[in-house]
């Protein structure tokens, strides 16, 4: 059963999300082609709406896999569709599951549509260079290379923005347990579950750093000349903190779907 709660899940998404990927991919190539066109002033006129259309649609795709996920969560508990819902032969567990996978999912897509978005537009050996140089320059004094630094950067703001999206799941989990106002109090406690879990990463890296110097001397120092083995560190251990805490949280709005859902 949970596989066909997420067909439809899936169904959903791929609906209401596929334009802007198309579109992202889209106007990444006409913006790439028209770097080949001899740059006249309509030219660059169009490069420069086609670049912007671009990006326009990687901020779309952010936001709204972030909205459609809340809107397709809230819709299917609470709202007129949550009658069907409610009675499928399926449990509290593998309804949110089909949320957080289906979520999982297109966020995933979403990022590599965005990686590929970028990488038609910008991609030459000349430019990956000034990137490296960039990199090396916002490092200075770490020894670390280029994949490393942006494979950890990419996988830290895919994981603080996918804990985001849950935190609203909780959010709108507790809102509905009140009688009034459940959309503003599911936004106070969503952004309240992002703070203490952003809180939590933080205490537990210093936690860490009280049994490891090098990691401590991260929150003594005020330059970037540090260790470049405890700059490493720090970003694993704050990705792997990262799934715990999302990991923790999903049991968590498991266990509060379970006590009860209040239909709108």
């Amino acid at each position: 059963m949970l596989n066909k709660l997420l067909k439809y899940d899936l169904k959903y998404m791929i609906k209401n999300m596929s334009i802007f990927y198309i579109l992202a991919i889209f106007f990444a190539i006409t913006t790439r082609l028209l770097t080949y066109v001899d740059q006249s002033v309509m030219v660059k006129i169009l490069y420069s709406i086609s670049l912007g259309c671009m990006f326009a649609m990687i901020a779309n795709i952010l936001i709204n896999t972030m909205m459609r996920s809340w809107v397709r969560f809230n819709n299917s508990l609470y709202k007129d569709e949550s009658y069907l819902t409610h009675t499928l032969p399926v449990t509290k567990s593998d309804i949110y599951n089909s949320k957080f996978i289906q979520t999982l999912i297109f966020f995933v897509i979403g990022f590599v549509i965005i990686l590929i978005s970028l990488f038609i537009v910008y991609y030459s050996k000349d430019n990956w260079a000034s990137l490296r140089e960039f990199i090396k320059t916002l490092t200075t004094g770490l020894n670390m290379s280029t994949a490393f630094f942006l494979i950890m950067a990419i996988t830290i703001i895919f994981l603080e923005v996918f804990n985001a999206i849950q935190c609203g799941f909780l959010g709108l989990i507790l809102g509905h347990k009140l009688n009034n106002n459940k959309i503003a109090f599911s936004i106070i406690f969503g952004f309240i579950a992002y703070l203490l879990s952003q809180s939590l990463v933080l205490a537990l890296v210093f936690v860490y750093g009280l049994f490891d110097p090098t990691v401590m001397e991260l929150f003594k120092t005020a330059t970037v000349s540090i260790d470049v083995d405890a700059f490493k560190l720090l970003a694993i251990i704050s990705s792997v903190l990262y799934i715990i805490i999302i990991t923790v949280m999903s049991i968590i709005c498991k266990i509060e779907l379970k006590k009860g859902v209040n239909i709108e």
